[in-house]
């Protein structure tokens, strides 16, 4: 669980570097850099969803969102 627990961190601290100016692009970046390395760190042979690629920026930041607040 400590791995988690570091991944909300460093998205939190995302959180409080990100300002206004921030695109919703770069804010997607970065959370699924975070979340996917940890995803990889705790199960090697995880892969992104299926439909990563097709899906919106809002959707992708939902997605990443749900699962910051969920563990």
């Amino acid at each position: 669980m400590d791995k988690f627990n570091a991944m909300k961190s460093f998205l939190m601290l995302g959180e409080l570097m990100n300002n206004d100016k921030t695109s919703l692009k770069d804010k997607v970046k970065y959370k699924e850099r975070i979340v996917f390395a940890t995803m990889r760190s705790m199960i090697p042979q995880w892969e992104p969803p299926s439909d990563w690629s097709t899906i919106t920026d809002e959707q992708k930041l939902e997605r990443l969102t749900k699962i910051e607040t969920e563990i």
